[in-house]
């Protein structure tokens, strides 16, 4: 039996060599064109003069963007993925989530499982994201050091652009800052505001029952400057079970304290990947609206959209019991073929908002999972394509709704959730006014 393990062992450390040896070879780089490409969409709409004009004046928001784990200058000029600085300008994006991976196991890999005969996301398996990092002379051991290692590129980014000349990248983390990015952009002032977010705390609550740690886990992000916190990526962890992992269970007594310590911090909670009864527990426990950073919708998946990777009406009917908001990527495995499929995606939300008697438009948002390792129809600078598909479908996108997707329902979330939040805040800090088209 010694051997036999010795022998598993042994295939399997060959095997991450193997891997490994292949990133160094063809270099992260080649590996980051080849995760992150674009699936141009030739029905894709050419924006008109009117659907460019309205674009210009919007106050924009994306909720997932993973592009911290890739070795790229943020604030250049990038000739593969799908976000930086300057396309983030011409895309006329005003607020931008950026989400540290910190573990990517490949998802049918080494230790294949399944879960109601459906193939599962298994911890176990062979964790890309560490082989990337170690590519890249990063923390390759420690999931937190990882996240830390991303926080502090982003944060380098920050203090660059504001000491240059060109456009600038701001943290946000708190109302303050919210109001002041609004009261900018504006003003017609070339600034971005950054979130940033965590996709799977997967450090966090491996002490055995030990509560205390989680908050001290929960209060080290929030002084690092994390305001959105996914509990899980694609597979179970110590804080929940995750809607494509083996086990699928809900919320943990550590996972529990988690969000309840995130929560009262003012850091947004992300239930993207959860379990079915892990949202359940979720939305028994949280006072405050939660989101779903980035999804498709089961009701409206048409092939290769993965129903098992989105949501279904009862979890949209839970965030918007809430009065969160869900955020819709733009990828052909989350929505289907085409670029038209994101607004089914959207309207589907919003008839399900408008059988609960709630404004349809106020709770769907942008979700792009940008530079995720998934191929989008279009780059962050081809933005005013998604503009104009709204526009263009026309029913039931109004200017008044689109304006609420583009970001306003956004801006209001964080105004709500973020330190200092409010409702009084969200009304006074997110108004419709259209924008300079100085911003663009």
């Amino acid at each position: 039996m010694l051997r036999g393990v010795l022998v598993s062992c042994g295939i399997i450390v060959v095997f991450l060599l193997v891997l490994l040896g292949a990133v160094r070879l063809f270099g992260a780089e080649t590996y980051d064109r080849l995760m992150n490409r674009i699936a141009a969409d030739p029905e894709a709409p050419a924006p008109t003069a009117e659907d460019k004009a309205l674009h210009e004046s919007l106050f924009i928001a994306d909720l997932h963007a993973d592009t911290l784990k890739w070795n790229r200058d943020l604030l250049e000029r990038n000739g593969q993925g799908h976000v930086d600085l300057p396309r983030l300008v011409e895309g006329n994006v005003a607020l931008q989530a950026f989400t540290i991976v910190t573990q990517s196991p490949l998802p049918y890999g080494s230790r294949e499982r399944y879960q109601n005969d459906e193939k599962c996301v298994s911890g176990g398996s062979v964790d890309m994201a560490a082989l990337l990092a170690a590519s890249q002379g990063r923390p390759a051991f420690s999931t937190r050091e990882r996240a830390i290692n991303q926080i502090e590129r982003l944060k380098n980014a920050i203090e660059r652009s504001r000491q240059g000349e060109g456009p600038e990248l701001r943290l946000i983390r708190n109302v303050d800052d919210l109001r002041q990015l609004m009261a900018d952009r504006q003003a017609g002032t070339q600034v971005v505001g950054a979130v940033m977010g965590i996709e799977g705390g997967h450090w966090v609550g491996n002490s055995p029952n030990d509560l205390q740690r989680v908050e001290e886990d929960m209060q080290e992000l929030f002084d690092l400057g994390v305001r959105q916190l996914a509990p899980n990526h694609r597979f179970d962890n110590a804080l929940s079970g995750s809607g494509e992992g083996c086990e699928r269970y809900g919320l943990t007594a550590m996972g529990e304290r988690a969000l309840k310590t995130a929560e009262q911090l003012g850091i947004a909670i992300d239930v993207a990947h959860i379990s079915q009864k892990g949202m359940d527990d979720a939305a028994r426990i949280l006072s405050k609206p939660f989101m779903v950073s980035h999804t498709g919708v089961k009701g409206s998946c048409e092939d290769p959209c993965r129903p098992a990777r989105n949501l279904s009406d009862r979890q949209i009917e839970s965030v918007l019991e809430h009065r969160g908001i869900i955020g819709i990527g733009y990828w052909p495995y989350a929505v289907g073929p085409s670029v038209w499929n994101i607004a089914d995606a959207m309207q589907h939300v919003m008839q399900v908002a408008d059988r609960m008697g709630l404004e349809p438009g106020r709770h769907v948002a942008f979700g792009s999972d940008y530079d995720g390792s998934v191929t989008p129809f279009f780059d962050v600078s081809d933005l005013d394509i998604l503009t104009a598909v709204m526009r263009q479908r026309e029913q039931p996108f109004d200017e008044r709704t689109i304006r609420n997707i583009a970001g306003l329902n956004v801006c209001r979330f964080f105004a709500r959730v973020l330190p200092g939040g409010s409702e009084q805040a969200a009304e006074e800090i997110c108004s419709p006014t259209p924008l300079p088209s100085s911003n663009v």
